[in-house]
Formats: structure tokens, C-alpha cells, sequence
């Protein structure tokens, strides 16, 4: 049942939002409340009535988003709880819509503790969590410029366009309360450029701790990487991260790192630490989610050549156009110092501009279509450092 508006300016754009809710044009009805909502009329009773619309008209994270602000009102958080149990079903979380669902059990309405009490005795009997977790992807692309790009190493481009194959599986395994390990393992082919064929294996250790908003994960990982077939780098990292949750979609997580790196062979230059710090903050509007970061990290390398600082800043934003359809776009800028690595070459800055857009498809419950598209400028002084690249991928990602 919709709610009562209070009386406001919005009241006509209020009462029309309701005609269009009895008619059931959910999706009119939602477009009207939301406008009620930016003139002005607010409270509890109009964010509930945007999250029925919502979840009637499919937008599942509108409706929870709507919900959770609801909550925040003593005398209908029982109601909201509900309803984002509803929301959960919807979207086939059945752990978390019992979780929502018992507690809507403790409110004072003997209607509401009913109709929760029989939502949780359909659903199945929970079972054990599962302690592991697998994430695969597997997909087909085109690279405009091929160069080694990774975490030591951001070499020029070679000039060269080339198609390519990817695969990346990762897992993880909970034990105790806190405690999980980590493995990846992913695989790069090039149709031509053998010699830029990539593979690259990690395995490691974090623990996490949870207190009330705040999210604490402590954690070291061994990561070794490939090219053309022959090791260039083994590495171990410890790192640090600290994520606060907010009210209406928002969280501030912080993260440090270091590593040790060892070069191999004509790479033994790399050899020495690699020290960074990284910025997150995330907020949600609506169907929308954005996102902003900074990070920057510090090599000291045994040889300047390989020897390079940089401060990276973005902005994202993704658009969940339907239950099926998501939309991402994204935005960074990069500055880079290199150091005097002889006489003949003094130290130079680079910058580097990059623009991101994905669309992902769901295709079924653990699964979905996954493409992805980069453009890349890095303006250099050093003439084999200033490029363009082009970069596109199609991949079907999946997990459990």
C-alpha cells in the first residue's frame, strides 16, 4: 500500500504520483516521486513510496537504496526491514533476505512479525556458509599498441596491434572466524607478438576484521609473473586497509602497501622495494554509483632506468539501467617521474590520460557478458615514451 504524503509544495505532483501507482505505471509513478522528492517534500513516507515503486518497477537497487533510508525511522524500520527482504528475494540472495526478514520479526506490528515469520518459514533451511569462493573470466580482445604493463614495469609501446586471448581464475578459502586465503592465476596470449605473452600466479594470506562501520583486512601475498615464457618477476606484498561505511550508499576505504620485488635475468634491474597508499570513496544516487580515487606509489629500483614514481587520480560512475544491464564510465590522470638515468638522459615527467566504458549483461544467476573498452594518451618528452592506445575486450565472466 503507498503511503501518505504530508502536505508540501510537491502535494499535486504527489497526488499524481499516486494515480499513477493505482494504475499500476509503476515506472511513472517512481519518475513522479523522485521529482517530489528533488522539489522539496520529505520523509520517510515519500522514500517508501519510491521504494515500492521501485522494486514494482524492477530497479531493485533504487528500492533498496529507498529502504534503507526508510530504516532510519524508528517507527518504520520493521516495515523497511521487510521490504528489503523482499528485495533480496527478488534478487536471488536468500541469506541475506532472512537476515532482513528476522529482523523485521522484532518489530511491535503482529500483521508485520506474521507476514515475516511465513517469509522465513518458505525459505529454505540455511545451510552451512560456503568457505570457498571462484571467479573465472575468459574472453577475446584487440590491444593497438602491445607493451608490458604491470605493477614494476610500464614499458612503451611497441607500435604494434595485435588480437589476444584472455583467462584469470581466483578463489579464496574462509577458515576461523577471520582468516581467508587468496590464489589467482591469469593467462595473456597474443595472436602474433609471442614475445609479449604474459602469465602471472599469486598466493596469499589476509584476515579481516569487522567492528560495527568500520572494516579492518591485514593481509601479504607472493606473486610471480612472466614473459614470453620466462620469469621477469617474483615479488611479495604486505598491505594494510581500512574501509568506514556511511549512511546513503557511502564508504572511505584507505589502503597501504609494500613490496620487495626481485628482477630476473635482463629485468634483474627491478630488483629493490615498492611502497604505495591508495584513496576509495564511493557513493550511491538512485540507479547510480559513483566512485573516486587517488593513489601513488614510490619505486626504489637497483637501476634508475627501471626507476619510476607516480600519482594517479580517477573518477567512475555506473548506471544500473535495468536488472539485467549495468553501465560503467571512467576517467583517470596519471603523472609519472622518471629520474636521470645518465648523463645523457636528465629526469623527465610524463602524463597519461585514460577513459574507460563497460557494459556488463546478466546472463544467468553466477554469470554475465562482460566488454570492456580503453583509450590511452601518455604525453612524454622522451619520444619512444609518448604513445596511443586502443583496447577492447569481450569476455563471459562467471563465479560461485
Amino acid at each position: 500500500m503507498v503511503a501518505q504524503a504530508q502536505p508540501a509544495d510537491a502535494q499535486a505532483r504527489f497526488t499524481e504520483a499516486n494515480a499513477a501507482f493505482a494504475a499500476q505505471d509503476f515506472p511513472r509513478a517512481l519518475q513522479l516521486y523522485e521529482q517530489c522528492l528533488e522539489s522539496g517534500m520529505s520523509g520517510p513516507s515519500v522514500h517508501f513510496n519510491i521504494g515500492v515503486a521501485a522494486y514494482r518497477s524492477g530497479d531493485y537497487a533504487r528500492a533498496e537504496r529507498a529502504f534503507r533510508e526508510v530504516a532510519q525511522t524508528p517507527a518504520m524500520a520493521a516495515l523497511a526491514h521487510y521490504n528489503l527482504g523482499l528485495v533480496e528475494l527478488k534478487r536471488g540472495h536468500e541469506r541475506a533476505a532472512r537476515e532482513w526478514f528476522e529482523q523485521a520479526t522484532h518489530g511491535e506490528d503482529e500483521r508485520l512479525r506474521s507476514l515475516a515469520l511465513r517469509r522465513l518459514a518458505e525459505l529454505q533451511p540455511e545451510s552451512r556458509p560456503r568457505a570457498w569462493s571462484l571467479y573465472g573470466r575468459t574472453g577475446l580482445g584487440y590491444d593497438g599498441n602491445v607493451a608490458l604493463r604491470s605493477e614494476s614495469i610500464d614499458s612503451p609501446g611497441s607500435g604494434e596491434a595485435d588480437e589476444f586471448a584472455e583467462l584469470f581464475m581466483a578463489g579464496s578459502y574462509s577458515f576461523l572466524p577471520s582468516w581467508r586465503v587468496d590464489a589467482a592465476a591469469g593467462l595473456l596470449r597474443y595472436s602474433s607478438l609471442d614475445d609479449f605473452d604474459q602469465t602471472a600466479l599469486s598466493l596469499g594470506l589476509a584476515r579481516g576484521l569487522s567492528l560495527q562501520s568500520w572494516y579492518f583486512e591485514f593481509g601479504a601475498n607472493g606473486t610471480q609473473l612472466t614473459l614470453g615464457g620466462d620469469v621477469y618477476e617474483r615479488s611479495v606484498t604486505g598491505s594494510a586497509q581500512v574501509t568506514k561505511a556511511f549512511t546513503y550508499q557511502q564508504s572511505l576505504s584507505a589502503q597501504v602497501r609494500a613490496a620487495s620485488v626481485d628482477g630476473e635475468d635482463e629485468f634483474s634491474g627491478i630488483s629493490g622495494s615498492r611502497t604505495g597508499f591508495a584513496l576509495d570513496y564511493t557513493w550511491g544516487w538512485r540507479s547510480w554509483n559513483f566512485g573516486a580515487h587517488a593513489s601513488s606509489e614510490r619505486n626504489g629500483t637497483q637501476e634508475e632506468f627501471f626507476a619510476q614514481d607516480w600519482t594517479e587520480w580517477g573518477l567512475d560512475a555506473r548506471w544500473a539501467y535495468s536488472p539485467l544491464w549495468n553501465f560503467t564510465a571512467g576517467a583517470s590522470w596519471r603523472s609519472t617521474r622518471h629520474p636521470a638515468s645518465s648523463d645523457e638522459q636528465p629526469a623527465w615527467d610524463e602524463r597519461r590520460n585514460a577513459l574507460r566504458l563497460e557494459a556488463t549483461r546478466t546472463l544467468w544467476k553466477q554469470a554475465q557478458l562482460y566488454v570492456r573498452y580503453e583509450h590511452e594518451r601518455n604525453h612524454s618528452p622522451v619520444e619512444e615514451n609518448d604513445y596511443s592506445r586502443e583496447w577492447l575486450a569481450v569476455s563471459l565472466e562467471m563465479w560461485r
